[in-house]
């Protein structure tokens, strides 16, 4: 217990420190849903897009230019299918995963606690549990086995946002950079999503 509040008495000096000396910062937490759709390279595979909530905490550093790095808990992934000896198949891929943003933007308008803010910069996935379902579809393509399922991914995200008192919305598209599927050289997957988040500034 000691050390807990040792950890916590740390952290809070140094959120106080960094309010004191860094313009700009703040810090909290923030929720969002994705629409996440799964993009091969075959005209012969299509994709339903999926929908997930998303929870995590963000960072933001600057004033008219800010650095906006986060940790969030996302599911990726979405619905491939195709077709085999004239049979419809469908296979659903979910991808647990922690996500880590590190964002670049400008704000065009500021004026006191409403502004306007583009940004945009890559992010780094790491899926920390995969599934695909049906399982009995697994021994077949498209997904051969889920340990052919890359660990981690990389994307790009751009997207804008809007700031009104403690509260800060964004609206984002994440372009999908890695290959997810690592089992079949002649099928390449990525997953896009649109993202909107809500959070609240703490400071």
């Amino acid at each position: 217990m000691k050390r807990v509040l040792f950890v916590a008495f740390l952290l809070s000096v140094a959120v106080s420190f960094a309010t004191a000396q860094i313009p700009g910062f703040s810090i909290g937490p923030k929720v969002g849903y994705n629409s996440n759709r799964l993009v091969t390279n075959l005209d012969s595979v299509t994709s339903t897009p999926e929908g997930a909530f998303q929870i995590g905490a963000f960072m933001r550093f600057g004033q008219k230019v800010y650095f906006q790095p986060e940790v969030n808990y996302i599911v990726k992934g979405g619905i491939i299918n195709d077709v085999l000896d004239g049979e419809d198949r469908s296979q659903e891929i979910e991808l647990k995963s922690i996500t880590i943003p590190l964002l670049l933007g400008v704000r065009p308008v500021s004026e006191g606690s409403f502004n306007i803010r583009l940004m945009a910069g890559p992010t780094l996935s790491y899926i920390s549990e995969k599934h695909v379902k049906p399982l009995e579809l697994l021994s077949s393509w498209p997904i051969h086995s889920t340990d052919d399922i890359d660990k981690m991914l990389w994307s790009f995200q751009v997207g804008g946002g809007i700031d009104f008192w403690i509260l800060t919305f964004d609206a984002r598209y994440e372009v999908g950079i890695s290959n997810i599927y690592t089992g079949d050289e002649n099928l390449k997957v990525r997953n896009n999503l649109f993202n909107v988040s809500v959070g609240v500034k703490f400071l």
